[in-house]
């Protein structure tokens, strides 16, 4: 039996309409703690002085507020408890309670990019002036200030719009070459879909003291990509090179993981399910491993040794020693530009609208800012890196060429702002696009959310179920194939199943809030687990058996998995299973361009001078490794 490196591998196999009936958007309320009687009607002030605790909902637990009132006034507020995303909501944090504070009122705007949490502290802050006996009503009346008129001009070498992973990639390697650089980035912080996507990147230039042990599984599964179909119509050369490679390897007598640019390519093409050649992966091989060494030689640490994620079943993965998901990227990024002689701008809540041109050439770019004011910055180059478009329904359904996509909103794992900004302006002047139709599916995130962060187990390793008590798909193949199987389950919905083994992440206050939510189950027995996710008790015990007696096998015969960890079986209680559907996650299409410039083509195939792209925003790049993209965009920009 094969596993997902085998030949004949079948790229995305779809059956039928599906519906996502079992995702469900949250509607958050704003009820908090008891209130009294209210003040005077139409009056927003007339509190009873004194401090009030209040809660709302943000986007990943309660927000608690204590909020300090004189007869008159709202006096303080601090925030007490939160457990959204550090850097997502830090904006909100600050600006929140000043805002209200300033206008003394709840109609305040929310913080751009930060929305769940901002409404969380209004909603928190009225409780306690619900409390208080002031006016709810009246106060969500008074704060909405008038729309700035200030306009701004700047000039500078290289404006990026974006500052997610490609665009801070390619404003510091920009900036190392001298360049000038201005930064736009439309929410309130930097970092993108970085910040919620787990934070991995390929570390191909790990020594051997990171890398884990080369098992006779691994072994097996680097002889099935090279024995695959798509390795047998692959480039001859790349193959070959390969295959010498890791005939080199086996003859040195190495005993830690096998991997090269070369190998990182051909592995992609043949199992990642992306329907991209083999080409198309080795300037990206090259780049992160460039990456990989400009790092770790600039202090960056690495989590060691390195492992398998959803999707991607070669253990060649890893990400910042420090920090949750994506958000220790940044903080290594801060340093870097905080420590060095780079000139780097950045401007935040600042939106690019318009590509400016001039004399048939991109000069600059014109942006409005959260409070209204409008800026004009004219520069030498522009680098477009403002993720792809996962975020906008209409776009999706617009290029989809494959996915059974219900009517309603699509689903989508995106922060804020992945609404295709960069792409639309510039086919504006006529670039071109490519594999637009290219959308890949997160299959494994939470109901509510639509985020992974809060998913118990091992990606790619632990069980998943239906909500029947069966596996239904092989755990280790591709995301597209996984997501096409879980569209297929009833109300989209599968079960993240795990033991003891994986209980230390989250954490378990974490734990505790998801227990509360309905997030995750917890059980001393697996009948006890059944019960509360609602299988069949006999048919889910029954699953967990068999697929244990495959892990200690080291075959499963039913889907044909072969790889697995020691965190695989689900034996040790307590036992846990997080409910979990699809989402929208990574548009692989995007700007057609030149591969070694960056430069953006346009519908001809001729360069549009002074704009270029990087990341999810042009063709074939995605993900965290993005920033390698863009670090390689930005030294392409500089040299020039």
């Amino acid at each position: 039996m094969g596993g997902k490196a085998s030949t004949g591998i079948s790229r995305r196999a779809f059956i039928g309409a599906a519906t996502v009936a079992g995702v469900q958007f949250a509607v958050f309320g704003l009820a908090g703690c008891a209130p009294s009687a209210q003040g005077e009607s139409g009056k927003a002030g007339g509190f009873t002085a004194g401090t009030y605790t209040g809660e709302a909902e943000g986007k990943f637990d309660a927000i608690v507020v204590e909020t300090d009132f004189t007869e008159d006034s709202i006096a303080e507020i601090r925030i007490v408890k939160n457990g959204d995303t550090a850097r997502i909501a830090q904006p909100a944090l600050e600006k929140m309670p000043e805002r209200i504070l300033e206008a003394q009122g709840l109609g305040v705007d929310t913080v751009t990019g930060s929305t769940l949490t901002s409404m969380g502290i209004v909603g928190a802050v009225a409780s306690c002036a619900e409390q208080a006996g002031g006016n709810v009503s009246a106060l969500k009346k008074k704060g909405a200030p008038e729309p700035s008129s200030e306009h701004v001009d700047l000039e500078t070498d290289v404006v990026v719009i974006g500052a997610g992973a490609a665009g801070m990639g390619g404003a510091i390697a920009a900036a190392q070459g001298g360049k000038r650089v201005v930064v736009l980035e439309k929410n309130s912080n930097i970092g993108g879909n970085c910040l919620v996507s787990g934070g991995y990147l390929e570390y191909l230039a790990a020594p051997d003291s990171a890398r884990p042990d080369m098992t006779p599984e691994l072994e097996r599964y680097v002889a099935d990509v090279l024995a695959s179909d798509i390795a047998a119509s692959s480039n001859p050369e790349v193959v070959q090179a390969v295959r010498d490679e890791f005939e080199a390897h086996q003859a040195s007598g190495a005993t830690k993981l096998f991997d090269s640019p070369n190998y990182y390519a051909l592995d992609f093409a043949v199992t990642a399910g992306e329907g991209l050649p083999v080409e198309s992966y080795l300037p990206m091989g090259r780049n992160i491993s460039a990456l990989n060494e400009w790092m770790t030689e600039n202090g960056f640490e690495w989590i060691t040794p390195t492992f398998a994620i959803t999707g991607y079943q070669y253990p060649r993965w890893s990400g910042p020693a420090e920090g949750v998901n994506g958000e220790g990227y940044f903080d290594f990024y801060d340093k870097v530009i905080s420590n060095g002689t780079m000139d780097v701008e950045i401007y935040l809540a600042v939106a690019a609208t318009d590509l400016i041109v001039e004399n048939g050439a991109v000069v600059g770019v014109e942006a409005t800012a959260e409070d209204g004011s409008t800026y004009t910055v004219k520069a030498e180059s522009v680098l477009l890196a403002s993720g792809g478009f996962s975020g906008n329904s209409a776009m999706l359904k617009e290029y989809n060429t494959e996915w059974p996509y219900p009517e309603s909103t699509i689903p989508t794992t995106n922060v804020n702002g992945h609404t295709g900004d960069g792409i639309a302006m510039a086919t504006k002047l006529g670039a071109g696009v490519v594999d637009m139709g290219n959308q890949m599916l997160f299959p494994f995130n939470d109901p509510v959310n639509f985020s992974f962060e809060d998913i118990m187990g091992s990606f790619g390793d632990s069980p998943v179920v239906n909500q029947s008590g069966n596996r239904f798909v092989d755990e280790t193949t591709d995301r597209f194939t996984i997501s096409a199987a879980m569209m297929e389950q009833t109300d989209n919905l599968g079960f993240f199943v795990c033991d003891k083994k994986c209980s230390d992440y989250p954490s378990e206050e974490r734990q505790e809030t998801l227990l509360r939510r309905g997030l995750l189950y917890k059980a001393d027995t697996l009948e006890d687990l059944a019960e509360q996710m609602g299988c069949d008790k006999a048919t889910f015990v029954k699953t967990i058996e068999a697929f244990n007696e495959a892990v200690h096998a080291g075959e499963d015969e039913e889907f044909g998995r072969y790889l697995f960890t020691e965190l695989s079986s689900v034996e040790e209680p307590p036992f846990f299973a997080s409910p979990v559907t699809w989402a929208a996650h990574i548009t692989i299409g995007g700007l057609s361009t030149d591969e070694s410039t960056h430069e953006v083509l346009d519908e001809a195939g001729s360069p549009i001078p002074g704009l270029y792209a990087a990341g999810e925003t042009r063709q074939d790049i995605c993900g965290v490794g993005s920033m390698a993209d863009g670090f390689a965009a930005g030294t392409a920009i500089a040299a020039r």
